[in-house]
């Protein structure tokens, strides 16, 4: 018969760890699951209402077929500006680069110029100058974006991540002074400068004109950073040159709409958000921004260029407009992937994220989410797993199918109602994995041990005895009582070498000297020995005789053992032998005590977390430099008949809750003068450091050091105050030390 653990319970648990190791790798396989089951969600939810603020100018298909193939003249975009000026736009933004000059002589322009001018008279070379200077369309077009006062120019940026960074020019100082005014205004950076945030850093850029950059109110980088798949997910708001930050077009447009300022808070964990006015946007830590789309491409209002030319369109469709100008012809070659599939503009991907500034819609992923989806995953598994113990096969896949949806249809609702972007793809591969996982257990091990308990038992037990037994093999377990007692636990410190260096006669000898002399101590006070793990030493007090002092009686059991190891120490010595020191972790708490095994081998023993509190605490002996610890639960027990110092409050390896902890020093009333100085100045460093005075408290923990230089507590609160003084815990540290090993 399998043992009454192995059950389809411990299979689910182990099976929702192994989902949640490999949540922790990130495998690209289930990355791009959950990017597409985003995307699934982005199309079900449907197009959502806009408020008709942003609208996009578009070079479309139209637009070529009338006015002529791109790049179109710069006389025409100089003309757009114009048209989209006096129509009383709010900002005009282009999502289009002009980096060099126009090859198109604009023969219109020189021609109504010469019939408003006397040309007669003039030399050919003369002739030449002024038709150069009248048919200069750059010099038009930047007078028409200087005259409009409220364009925002695009750049392109060749990222260090991108291939074809290597092949950009490097940035010249003229280029670095034409950018110097599109950067964040206003910067607050709380990171360490010598070890700065990692953000998105630009490795070159493609810049338009001078004369045109110069010309316009900003400029913003119109970059995307696509995904593995190549869909355009996030988009970066805050790229790094050298030590400056920049915006994008969407968030410059949107400055020089409103009039209002923009700034950028980087904390020491990556960027805090941004904020124009009063409006703050969430962004990753690295400063990207997920986009959240309203629709397929052309959900937004278009208008084509040709129709603004020509006058089709004028102020009534553009005034108080924030208006995007860029290319959405396939020969233009400005279209993305979305969510919503492929062929969808750039313009709309800034249009998009300019309504979501506007409205303050967004979709959110934020770290503490992660803690959210380990938490769905645990739950998901080990939920299932429970139920299999209560349930049969049949209704175990009904489960698991309100299981499934219940949580889709919970994940919809969060992401649509609240703007919440969970992890879809892990709890549900969660619950799949442990059901098929818990289905095999059951046909290959639980169908076999219902055989072998009916071919046991059917001859001597009646038919529904042993057909309880088979639906319920736990049955047979062997039994125990929960009781409040205190555990301990002891171990020789650095006895790995110590064993290393004696010859094994040697050794036994001494151990078996030792753990008589400990053991004979335990039995004085009534203790339960345990077990002896090789130099370890297991008890217990109040069980399987109860009595109500047994926090005192073990406080006593682990000041004795330390006062007789002191003796034997000087007599190990003198006999030329190695000398002992012991570690002594005790607690008090509930646990379950009683003949636990096998039908042919049982312990008496004991079990639960306050056992293993106890042994956790014998190891944080070595973090603090102490021989006997205790928790705050044997020291309430205890503390009319002991001495103690308070050491930490902290928070153990496989628990959440903190726990006090104290030094247990000796009998009451039995500290001697000089330990009793020392802990004078170490409680006032105590207080001082709880109060984060770091320095205070130093110079207190290194006054009581000058007493005694091995005060262990002292030197480990010394050390921490000093680390502190550089490194400061956050704002939220609640004074709980976590310890990183058992």
């Amino acid at each position: 018969m399998e043992k009454n653990w192995f059950n389809s319970f411990t299979v689910a648990v182990a099976l929702t760890l192994v989902s949640l190791y490999t949540y922790s790798l990130n495998l690209p396989f289930f990355h791009l699951l959950e990017l597409k089951s985003y995307d699934f969600k982005v199309r079900s939810r449907g197009e959502r209402p806009l408020t008709g603020q942003v609208v996009i100018v578009a070079v479309d298909e139209k637009s070529l077929k009338e006015k002529g193939r791109w790049p179109w003249p710069r006389t025409f975009m100089a003309d757009l500006t114009d048209k989209i000026s006096q129509a009383g736009a709010a900002v005009i933004g282009f999502d289009i680069f002009f980096p060099e000059r126009d090859r198109y002589v604009p023969f219109t322009t020189v021609k109504e110029a010469a019939k408003k001018k006397d040309l007669s008279g003039i030399n050919s070379e003369k002739l030449i100058e002024w038709m150069q200077e009248v048919g200069d369309s750059d010099r038009l077009f930047s007078e028409s974006i200087l005259r409009s006062e409220r364009t925002v120019l695009g750049y392109f940026v060749y990222s260090e991540g991108d291939r074809a960074r290597d092949k950009a020019e490097k940035l010249t100082a003229e280029e670095m002074e034409l950018l110097d005014f599109s950067q964040y205004p206003i910067l607050q950076r709380f990171d360490d400068p010598a070890n700065p945030v990692p953000l998105r850093r630009m490795a070159s850029v493609g810049l338009s004109l001078p004369e045109f950059v110069n010309a316009a109110n900003s400029a913003g980088y119109v970059s995307f950073v696509p995904e593995v798949d190549g869909i355009v997910r996030w988009v970066p708001m805050v790229m790094q040159l050298k030590e400056f930050l920049f915006p994008p077009l969407s968030l410059q447009m949107l400055k020089e709409a409103t009039q209002l300022p923009l700034a950028v808070r980087v904390a020491p964990f990556g960027v805090d958000g941004l904020k124009l006015g009063d409006s703050v946007f969430p962004t990753s830590e690295t400063g990207d921004f997920l986009v959240n789309y309203f629709g397929p491409a052309f959900t937004f209002t278009h208008y084509s260029a040709t129709d603004v030319l020509d006058g089709r369109v004028g102020k009534k469709e553009l005034e108080n407009k924030i208006i995007l100008v860029g290319g959405t012809a396939a020969g233009i070659h400005d279209i993305h992937t979305s969510p919503y599939g492929p062929l969808y503009p750039g313009v709309e991907v800034h249009a998009s994220v300019i309504e979501n500034l506007i409205q303050q819609d967004y979709l959110l992923r934020p770290e503490w989410l992660s803690v959210f989806d380990i938490a769905m995953i645990l739950a998901s598994g080990i939920l299932l797993g429970w139920i299999s113990t209560h349930f049969k096969a049949y209704a175990m896949a009904v489960m698991l199918v309100l299981g499934v949806g219940g949580y889709l249809a919970f994940d919809f609702y969060l992401f649509t109602q609240k703007g919440l972007w969970i992890n879809t793809i892990y709890p549900v591969f969660t619950q799949i994995f442990v059901y098929s996982g818990i289905t095999v257990f059951k046909f290959g091990f639980e169908e076999r041990e219902k055989r072998f308990i009916k071919g046991a038992f059917s001859q001597y037990l009646a038919p529904a005895v042993v057909n309880q037994l088979m639906d319920n093999p736990a049955l047979l377990k062997l039994g125990g009582e929960r009781k409040t007692i205190t555990s301990f636990f002891s171990d020789v410190a650095g006895f790995s070498s110590i064993s290393e260096k004696l010859k094994p006669e040697e050794l036994v000898h001494l151990l078996n000297n030792y753990l008589t002399e400990m053991t004979d101590i335990i039995k004085k006070y009534e203790g339960t020995v345990d077990k002896f793990e090789g130099d370890a030493i297991i008890a217990f007090f109040g069980a399987p005789i109860s009595y109500e002092d047994h926090a005192k009686r073990t406080c006593f059991v682990a000041i004795e053992m330390q006062n007789r190891l002191a003796e034997l120490r000087v007599k190990w010595k003198q006999e030329g032998k190695h000398e002992l020191f012991m570690r002594i972790g005790v607690n008090t708490g509930p646990a379950v005590v009683g003949n636990m095994g096998s039908l042919t081998r049982m312990d008496y023993t004991m079990m639960g977390d306050s056992v293993n509190l106890s042994a956790r605490l014998e190891g944080v002996n070595k973090q603090y430099k102490t021989e006997t610890m205790i928790s705050q639960f044997t020291y309430e027990g205890a503390k009319d008949y002991i001495e103690v110092r308070e050491l930490d409050l902290i928070r153990v390896v496989g628990k959440n809750e903190p726990v006090k902890i104290f030094e247990l020093l000796d009998r009451k009333g039995k500290v001697d003068p000089k330990k009793m100085e020392v802990l004078n100045f170490y409680n006032q460093g105590y207080e001082l450091y709880k109060n984060r005075m770091w320095n205070e408290a130093a110079e207190c923990f290194e006054k009581a050091l000058t007493i005694d230089e091995t005060d262990g507590p002292s030197l480990t609160f010394f050390e921490r105050c000093i680390t502190f003084q550089v490194h400061p815990p956050s704002d939220e540290w609640d004074g709980v030390f976590s310890m990183g090993v058992k």
